[in-house]
């Protein structure tokens, strides 16, 4: 799961939507952090997201379907993609209307400064100005996230071509995402 997903996961209040989105940019224990104890819940149940949904069946399945050179790189795509279907089928998984909840995550982001964990104080001004929970809502979208996402990383990786998996087996892939995002909602809701 990506930053749409983490934000829709979130508890109903700032901290704990400010925890899961920053959840991927606080690393190691978090008593290293000095974050609000109601933002580390949040980080925290990020991480329970990343592991109910690295050890679904579904998921491990659909990362099987990528070549073994690049399997290593699949869940990186994975997870953009996730967030991608997600958008396609937002009103399954929510009642929110989608463009009231991005504005309403930018408002807790530009709202509450002191609770940002540093990675995300770093960040949060330039994402929110640019609408960047908006870019999983089209393929061009998902591979201008994929080619940031393969500049970051330390040898060379074509991670936007891995798409062309997806493409070819786009009803697994559809079929999977519901799947795990069905059971990922109600565990970490349980």
């Amino acid at each position: 799961m990506n930053y749409l997903a983490h934000a829709l996961l979130a508890e109903p209040y700032a901290h704990s939507l400010i925890g899961n989105i920053a959840g991927d940019l606080v690393k190691g224990p978090l008593s290293q952090h000095r974050l609000h104890p109601r933002v580390a819940d949040g980080v925290r149940r990020h991480r329970r997201v990343d592991v109910l949904t690295d050890r679904h069946d579904a998921y491990r399945s659909l990362r099987s379907l990528f070549p073994e050179g690049e399997r290593r790189y699949s869940g990186l795509v994975l997870d953009v993609l996730f967030d991608h279907y997600l958008v396609r089928h937002w009103q399954r998984f929510t009642d929110w209307q989608r463009d009231a909840f991005l504005e309403g995550t930018y408002r807790v982001l530009r709202e509450n400064p002191q609770l940002l964990p540093s990675g995300l104080a770093l960040v949060a001004k330039r994402w929110t100005d640019a609408d960047w929970l908006r870019v999983y809502e089209t393929r061009e979208g998902v591979v201008a996230v994929l080619e940031r996402l393969a500049q970051r990383l330390k040898r060379p990786v074509a991670l936007a071509s891995m798409l062309d998996i997806a493409d070819e087996h786009a009803g697994e892939f559809d079929r999977g995402f519901l799947h795990v995002f069905t059971d990922v909602q109600r565990g970490i809701n349980a």
